[in-house]
C-alpha cells in the first residue's frame, strides 16, 4: 500500500501528474479538480494515493483529501465501477453533491456524470446510501474556499508554525486564510505573525 507521495511536480497534463520522488517519476491519475489545485511544475506537492493493481498494470490515483480517497474506495466496491470510472464519478460531481445525490436517491443527478447510466446510478445509491454519511473528513489537505489562496504542503510559513508546535493541518488553514490572492509576495515573517493570531 502506498499511502501518499510527496515530491516535486515535474509534469502536469489533463488527468495526470508526474511527481518526482528520490529520482523516480511517479505518474498519478487525478480528477480535474485535483489537477487544478495541485500547483505548478517545479512546486512541491503531496497527494494521498490509492494503488490499483491489475495483471497488466499498476496505476496510482491521487487525492487532496482523505474524504475523497475514502469515497473513491467505496465506489470501487460497487459492481460495474472500476478504477477509472470511480475517478470519473468523483470528477463528475463535487464530493458534497455526490454524497447528497446518493443519500437522497437522486438518480437523475448521478446520471449526469459521464459514463454513468441509470443502472450504475441505481447501484451507487443502493450500495453507498448507508455508507456516505460515515465518510471521514480531514483538514490535512483542505480545498480553499472562494477568494482564498492554495497553500502547498511544503510552505515556509507553514513549516515555521509546525516548528512552533502547531499541527500541520491547522497551520495550513491559518496560512491559507492570511494568504489571500494578491498577497503571495508578503514576507514569510508577516504571514507567520498574522497566522499566529488565528491559531
Amino acid at each position: 500500500m502506498i499511502h501518499h507521495v510527496e515530491g516535486v511536480l515535474t509534469e502536469k497534463e489533463a488527468g495526470r501528474v508526474v511527481i518526482e520522488v528520490g529520482g523516480v517519476g511517479l505518474e498519478v491519475m487525478v480528477t480535474d479538480a485535483t489537477w487544478h489545485r495541485v500547483g505548478a511544475p517545479g512546486e512541491s506537492v503531496r497527494l494521498l494515493t490509492h494503488l490499483s493493481v491489475r495483471e497488466d498494470s499498476w496505476t496510482l490515483f491521487g487525492f487532496l483529501r482523505e474524504e475523497e480517497r475514502h469515497l473513491y474506495r467505496l465506489l470501487l466496491g460497487v459492481q460495474g465501477v472500476g478504477p477509472r470510472m470511480a475517478l470519473a464519478v468523483l470528477a463528475g460531481l463535487p464530493v458534497a453533491k455526490l454524497k447528497s445525490a446518493v443519500a437522497e436517491g437522486d438518480v437523475k443527478a448521478l446520471s449526469t456524470i459521464s459514463g454513468v447510466g441509470k443502472k450504475i446510478a441505481q447501484r451507487l445509491i443502493v450500495d453507498l446510501r448507508d455508507k456516505v454519511g460515515e465518510l471521514p473528513t480531514s483538514d490535512e489537505f483542505p480545498i480553499p474556499a472562494d477568494g482564498s489562496a492554495f497553500v502547498p504542503e511544503r510552505d515556509d510559513a507553514v513549516d515555521a508554525l509546525v516548528a512552533l508546535g502547531y499541527p500541520r493541518g491547522a497551520a495550513r488553514d491559518a496560512v491559507r486564510v492570511v494568504r489571500t490572492p494578491g498577497s503571495a509576495d508578503s514576507p514569510v515573517e508577516d504571514v507567520v505573525r498574522e497566522a499566529l493570531r488565528r491559531l
